[in-house]
């Protein structure tokens, strides 16, 4: 078996350093790259929602050039009425009250709601 000479050890040598070199310089490129594919992508996504909710807000936007349908929202939302109207609520039935406890401190205060609410 015959060796190799030098020169084309050398050869060799020099092919496999640049080879690496060519990888080592390609490889931050090439990721970056792909890094950047990913980051259009998501930011593709984040566009199509945001343009969906942008179409959305304008859809409930162009409602309020109705003015049925501003005096509406201001009357059913915002308890509003017009010059002239009169406003009338119906509040809930009051509750029972509160159960105190039949401990110390409350006994006493207790007997005081009771009187309070006795007195006329």
């Amino acid at each position: 078996m015959r060796r190799p000479s030098a020169s084309a050890l050398c050869r060799s040598a020099a092919v496999a350093v640049v080879m690496c070199l060519g990888v080592v310089v390609l490889a931050g490129p090439v990721l970056g790259y792909v890094g950047e594919r990913r980051n259009v992508s998501v930011q593709r996504d984040e566009l199509a929602r945001i343009e969906l909710e942008n179409r959305e807000l304008q859809a409930r936007l162009d409602q309020f050039d109705d003015p049925a349908q501003t005096e509406r929202i201001a009357r059913d939302e915002y308890g509003l009425v017009s010059p002239g109207e009169e406003s009338y609520a119906v509040l809930p039935r009051p509750t029972a009250g509160v159960d105190l406890p039949r401990a110390w401190p409350f006994e006493v205060l207790a007997g005081s709601i009771a009187a309070a609410s006795a007195s006329p």
